[in-house]
């Protein structure tokens, strides 16, 4: 089947597509990357259905288990020490969030995909202060709804294939992800 572009899942009388779910844009297919992480962790699906007054902290384990923007450049306004090391004015200095969204120091089993942790909203996927996502309220209220829509109707998005991905050093994101739906 020829895959379907867009937002949202498409399915057809079959109930077998091949799909590019998600968001388009900067989310790097948070969609998929939810569907891909319930099904590698049956038990987080479970949790799901019993409950989708998870979604929402959900929407946020999927954000910082995606990491869609791997890394962001800066380049240095001044002189700086940082933990030993000096960074001179006009250095380009690369913030990884992929690695911040998994510091086991900062986030509890950072490397697990929890969809009811503590604190969900506490990651790095969005950026920090002044240089932190203006789209960000957008982009997790298009995860909810998108979310919200699929528990409604499905009782499963089942992954049938390993997905594709972007080939790009910058988002993290699939180019195309096989599912099957099961209706309720």
């Amino acid at each position: 089947m020829q895959p379907v572009a867009g937002s949202g899942f498409a399915h057809s009388q079959s109930g077998r597509e091949n799909a590019v779910p998600g968001i388009d844009g900067d989310c790097g297919g948070a969609g998929a990357c939810g569907v891909l992480a319930l099904n590698q962790n049956p038990g987080e699906y479970d949790k799901l259905r019993a409950n989708p007054d998870l979604i929402p902290s959900m929407v946020s384990e999927i954000i910082r288990w995606q990491t869609p923007l791997m890394h962001m450049r800066r380049t240095a306004t001044r002189d700086i020490e940082f933990r030993g090391k000096t960074i001179r004015k006009g250095d380009k200095v690369v913030m990884w969030y992929i690695s911040g969204n998994r510091d086991e120091s900062a986030i509890d089993r950072a490397d697990e995909f929890i969809i009811d942790r503590a604190n969900p909203r506490h990651h790095m996927s969005f950026g920090f202060g002044i240089h932190r996502c203006m789209g960000n309220r957008l982009a997790e209220m298009q995860l909810r709804i998108l979310w919200e829509e699929i528990m409604q109707r499905f009782r499963m998005v089942e992954v049938m294939e390993e997905p594709t991905r972007v080939h790009s050093n910058f988002v993290r994101g699939y180019a195309d992800l096989t599912v099957q739906v099961h209706p309720w």
